[in-house]
């Protein structure tokens, strides 16, 4: 079965979901997308999301339909879907980062990359520029020995 990548933006509903409940989420569906073999890394910064899925393509469209219809968030935007030989997010089923809890020196190491409006780093609607801050957020969750624990 081809493999997909699809990356799209949205919008938080606080009143639907909160710091818990998107804890609560996440491991759920870590556990979900596992049985689906679709990986990604969701990234939260101030009130908007930007999520990255890679997997099965009937799998991963199948999800995403699910999430369209997800009152926890709303205007969604695809960035981007392309086909793919190889994923660049294996090893996690699902993670989360919120990019204002990152320890100061990778804040300060985004700030440098990525405008920020009302104090938080702006979620990119280019497709290469998304999948760039998605690889940074991966990248600082990796290398917690520069810059503490990520997650």
């Amino acid at each position: 079965m081809p493999l997909c990548r699809l990356i799209y933006q949205s919008q938080t509903s606080w009143d639907q979901l909160t710091n818990e409940l998107l804890r609560d989420l996440a491991v759920k569906s870590a556990k979900s997308n596992q049985r689906r073999h679709i990986s990604g890394l969701l990234i939260l910064s101030g009130e908007k999301f930007l999520q990255v899925l890679e997997g099965p393509s009937e799998e991963v469209n199948a999800l995403y339909a699910k999430l369209i219809r997800d009152r926890r968030h709303h205007d969604l935007v695809l960035i981007s879907y392309e086909q793919i030989a190889t994923r660049c997010f294996e090893d996690w089923s699902m993670r989360v980062v919120d990019l204002d809890d990152l320890p100061p020196t990778a804040r300060e190491f985004l700030r440098n990359k990525y405008p920020e409006v009302d104090g938080s780093i702006e979620i990119p609607e280019d497709a290469a520029k998304a999948l760039a801050l998605l690889f940074d957020a991966q990248a600082l969750c990796l290398d917690e020995t520069e810059f503490g624990d990520a997650s």
